[in-house]
């Protein structure tokens, strides 16, 4: 399913009116109708009470129809207006002009920065609220008077219905603008905006729709940033043995941090790799052999990975067929600089993880020279150094930023959080929706990184490649979260809750992907 930024929604707005003769007041009919078919999904219509709170743009006619039409099915409708109605234009001055002829209570937010009405208005006496205040076109903080009407819905016990977007969300970005609507149900309308999707927006939205409300389906084909709706995992051939799937080489580990490659080796074995190879300090092999015995060991002389080690490591990684470099290695100079190096020998597809990112931040001409793929999967912090910025900066804007890492490094991009942002140097972008806030635990990266590079190395089992094979990683590591989370809860999740939970993740995807193709937290109306 394709998004769009508040610009792309504008343009094709406009374009479905000019190019294909639908007007804006069929647009806004379509947006009514389903979002009416939501409100009685949600809470029911017939005798219900409902508020519906609209501004003067387009946003607030929605609001109108969505009106005339809960009233014509039985609802008893009061109208909130926030703005001076003889403003609105267009289809939204039509639809108010329409419901002000009918016997509904009507009401004006008035002037002031704490209007009157909002002490005198019982909202608790309404089954729901909707929300048609701002919409997509919101660019400035809210203050004063609508930033009291936000904070007002927001402070009674009536659930609320967004229309588009949670007034006072980012539709770009998922930021809130000084305050915002905290819906229990948001339809987004046409296409879906990035903000529906971006934390802390997505968030605020409770459980989302969305309809195409007569969007002609080519009219998505330009957008580049789409929900990941990943592949099918690669089938096993039923003739196949260890080394028809996969050798996965596991370069990293150190004193304070051998779970890290652990973690690793075990995700890829779960996740379907043949041989998980750990190559590591020699003293820690004794260590972890108890906790993966099914990996094989490639101790290497010393207590850390160092240049002394380049030679063999670089064999190694040509007997394998996708590498994962940097769990746990630290941030000794002597394996930054062994890092940087391996970047420039190791010819098959590499995943970059931990401590790797660290080596390889300001030196992009290491990941832009080399001729197979690379994946970097870093967290917020990670990415910050990996573009001199700061974290802030980094969650603030995490299409943006993403976006710029996978250009500046030449490689496919998967920034972790909540959602997971993948990008490709070529322009493509998807948001991941698996997931959940338990999965923020010491560890679920590597596991992350080690089911990445399994997969990677099955990459010619995948339509598109490497891409695909990072995307389904993402989607399953999220999927394996939330089947951990149903059944420890989420503040019960390890990351080898996560592996453990590999498996039963992989049978739930394939289900859904055959039986809900639209299953990934949006509902189509």
């Amino acid at each position: 399913m394709k998004i769009a930024t508040s610009r792309d929604s504008k343009r094709l707005d406009e374009s479905v009116i000019a190019d294909y003769g639908v007007s804006q007041a069929v647009l806004m009919e379509n947006a009514a109708l389903a979002a009416r078919s939501v409100a009685e999904k949600q809470w029911g219509v017939r005798g219900r009470e409902v508020l519906v709170v609209c501004g003067i743009g387009n946003n607030g006619g929605d609001g109108c129809a969505l009106a005339r039409l809960l009233y014509a099915q039985g609802a008893a409708v009061t109208l909130l207006i926030a703005g001076e109605s003889r403003r609105m234009r267009g289809a939204a001055a039509e639809n108010y002009a329409i419901v002000e002829r009918l016997p509904l209570e009507i009401l004006s937010l008035g002037i002031g920065d704490h209007p009157a009405i909002l002490n005198q208005l019982d909202i608790d006496r309404f089954d729901y609220v909707v929300d048609a205040l701002f919409g997509t076109g919101l660019s400035r903080e809210i203050t004063g008077r609508m930033a009291a009407l936000v904070n007002t819905l927001n402070h009674h016990r009536s659930p609320i219905l967004s229309l588009d977007i949670p007034s006072g969300v980012d539709s770009d970005t998922g930021a809130i603008l000084g305050c915002a609507i905290q819906a229990q149900a948001t339809i987004s309308f046409g296409v879906l905006k990035q903000g529906n999707l971006l934390f802390p927006g997505y968030a605020l939205g409770g459980t989302l729709y969305h309809s195409e409300i007569s969007f002609p389906p080519e009219m998505y084909e330009e957008l580049l940033v789409e929900t990941n709706v990943p592949p099918a995992l690669p089938s096993r051939h039923a003739a196949g043995h260890k080394g028809s799937f996969g050798k996965v080489l596991i370069i990293g580990g150190s004193a304070q941090y051998a779970g890290a490659p652990t973690l690793a080796a075990q995700a890829a074995l779960r996740c379907g790799a043949g041989y998980a190879r750990l190559a590591l300090p020699a003293p820690l092999c004794s260590r972890i052999f108890p906790l993966v015995p099914e990996a094989v060991f490639l101790p290497q002389h010393g207590s850390v990975l160092s240049l002394d080690h380049l030679e063999n490591l670089v064999e190694q990684a040509e007997a394998s067929n996708a590498v994962v470099l940097g769990p746990g290695i630290s941030t000794d100079p002597s394996s930054a600089e062994l890092t940087r190096q391996l970047l420039t020998r190791i010819s098959v597809p590499l995943v970059i993880d931990g401590d790797g990112l660290t080596a390889l931040a300001g030196h992009e001409e290491l990941t832009r020279e080399r001729h197979a793929q690379t994946i970097l999967t870093p967290h917020p912090g990670e990415m910050a150094r990996l573009l001199g910025s700061s974290v802030s900066e980094v969650e603030a804007r995490r299409l943006d930023t993403a976006r710029e890492a996978a250009d500046r490094y030449g490689a496919l991009v998967a920034l972790k959080g909540a959602h997971t942002v993948i990008c490709t140097p070529q322009g493509r972008e998807w948001i991941n929706l698996t997931g959940n806030a338990g999965m923020g635990t010491a560890g679920s990266g590597d596991v992350l990184a080690g089911m990445t590079a399994a997969l990677l190395a099955r990459s010619d089992s995948f339509e598109e490649g490497c891409s695909d094979a990072l995307r389904l990683a993402v989607h399953l590591h999220g999927r394996a979260g939330d089947v951990a989370a149903e059944e420890l809860g989420e503040d019960g999740i390890t990351a080898s809750d996560l592996v453990k939970s590999l498996p039963k993740a992989f049978l739930v995807h394939e289900e859904e992907r055959l039986n809900q193709p639209l299953y990934q937290r949006i509902h189509p109306v």
